[in-house]
């Protein structure tokens, strides 16, 4: 038996194709990586990478990565120079995968990787990693002149990466590197999980005004999280959620629930989610998850508690309301409903209509073709409203039709009342109504978190303030809804006294 050959180029090839974003960043993330595996792993006090950039040539130039982590072993430094092969355990870090800035060599900008790792300029362990046009090779290297120009150069404590670029990958970094570094490493950033100092100047987080630190529970993880409300537009990639991993940016996603925003803030609200129980879920290019139940359920969890962030920060309108499955259901709503139903309340209940009407007959696939166009008035059974509703074309008002072309008049069909089904709700917390008609949900939804509603709740010892409170908005929510439906106004004393008698008797103390 033989063992197979290994193109070494291609091989690096095709894990650096792995990667979506350009090989200056994946070289920086790889490097800083590294550096925060060695930080966390370690517990280094005061954990710092400096980054430098040194023009050699016209054409050629480095990239200098300084930790001052944990400094490699002999057989770590061994292992650190097999392609694909690493000490690390996948899901114990952010630089599982074996191969790191090691890709670097199979980059067009790139090609040359000299690694320092030691204590000081006598105890040191150094090589250089060089892509050939066919092959991959290495040598060791025992003299700090034979790497840098200055002789008096010293090594820190801890590892370095010096890897060469062209003119072309030289003047990405030399123009973005601050924004590099923000952009993949803004939590721990925020977090001081560590110091960068990019060409001897710190580097702050992207941290736009604002800011509220979060955290919610999810499987008995406690996840932290930041949340920004900004004055400006925020880019794309940072929309709306960006999850992270020991601190590196994983990946972002837009809000997929159905919400609605108030307008104007679609683009000024993100939030930043430390997710790092979900390493051993990172797929190779360190960019994404792999699907399974603990990262989809992870991500919802972090959907449903930014949406209930923008929600108590009363950014969300009405019509984002969703369909609540928690209903209040006790006597009074029964006795509620019951009266609705009778002579003297039935006009109240918004859910019944007590006569026939044009309305939408679904057709054999289920859809609704009813439309309105103008025509002959619907009648309200009174004598009053110019007709049946059946008559399009002629006469003022609206006739409903059934098909698109407004030929075939819908039927005269019997609304039966849906009963009232009674949900609390606390996407509102800014909303001055109390209490409201949703025909939607089919429901008459109370806002929970109104001022008044706490009030009552939380200075009550007994209930029956609350209680009588939950009477109380209910009854006014369907008297405005049913003026708001109404043509002529209910006078006061009508509106008073209909609110009388529906309170005394759902009312029992």
């Amino acid at each position: 038996m033989k063992d197979l050959p290994v193109d070494r180029v291609h091989t690096l090839e095709n894990f650096r194709d792995m990667y979506h974003f350009r090989d200056e960043e994946v070289l920086l993330c790889e490097a800083f990586a590294n550096a925060q595996d060695v930080f966390l792993e370690d517990k280094i006090k005061k954990p710092t990478i400096e980054v430098t950039l040194e023009k050699t040539g016209p054409d050629v130039g480095y990239i200098n990565f300084h930790n001052n982590g944990t400094p490699m072993t002999e057989k770590q430094f061994k292992k650190y120079h097999e392609i694909s092969g690493s000490a690390k355990v996948k899901g114990g870090g952010i630089g599982f995968a074996g191969v790191g800035a090691k890709v670097f060599l199979a980059s067009k900008i790139g090609g040359e990787i000299i690694t320092i790792t030691g204590k000081n300029n006598s105890d040191f362990l150094a090589s250089r990693m060089l892509a050939t046009k066919d092959n991959v090779q290495y040598e060791e290297i025992s003299n700090l002149s034979e790497i840098f120009k200055d002789p008096s150069h010293k090594h820190k404590y801890g590892t370095t990466y010096r890897v060469r670029v062209n003119n072309h990958g030289y003047k990405y970094f030399k123009e973005r590197l601050s924004h590099i570094v923000q952009f993949w490493w803004n939590f721990a950033l925020l977090k001081k999980q560590f110091t960068v100092i990019v060409n001897g100047k710190e580097v702050k987080p992207f941290d736009p005004v604002q800011k509220f630190r979060k955290s919610f529970t999810w499987k008995k993880n406690k996840i932290e999280c930041y949340c920004w409300v900004t004055r400006t537009e925020i880019p794309e990639e940072r929309r709306h959620i960006v999850y992270a991993v020991h601190g590196k940016r994983i990946m972002n996603e837009v809000i997929s629930q159905p919400i609605n925003l108030k307008d104007g803030y679609f683009t000024r609200v993100f939030c930043l989610v430390d997710v790092s129980h979900l390493a051993k879920h990172i797929r190779t290019d360190k960019e994404s998850f792999v699907g399974n139940w603990e990262t989809n359920q992870t991500r919802h969890a972090a959907q449903k508690f930014f949406v209930e962030f923008l929600s108590e920060q009363g950014l969300l309108g009405r019509a984002a309301s969703k369909t609540q499955t928690t209903e209040i259901v006790n006597e009074f709503t029964k006795e509620l409903d019951r009266l609705l139903k009778t002579i003297d309340f039935k006009d109240l209940n918004p859910f019944l209509s007590a006569r026939k009407r044009m309305v939408p007959v679904s057709d054999d696939d289920g859809d609704f073709p009813i439309s309105e166009v103008e025509g002959e008035e619907v009648s309200d059974g009174k004598g009053t409203g110019g007709g049946k509703g059946d008559d399009p074309g002629h006469g003022e008002g609206k006739a409903f039709v059934e098909d698109s072309e407004g030929d075939r008049p819908g039927k005269h069909v019997e609304k039966k009342s849906k009963g009232i089904r009674i949900i609390p709700t606390e996407e509102f917390p800014d909303e001055k109504e109390e209490a409201w008609v949703d025909l939607k949900q089919g429901a008459i939804c109370i806002n929970v978190l109104h001022p008044f509603y706490i009030t009552m709740r939380e200075s009550d010892r007994f209930g029956k303030f609350e209680k009588f409170n939950i009477h109380r908005v209910l009854i006014e929510a369907l008297i405005k809804f049913k003026n708001e439906e109404l043509k002529e106004k209910w006078d006061p004393q009508k509106t008073l006294n209909m609110y009388r008698d529906l309170l005394h008797k759902t009312w029992s103390g």
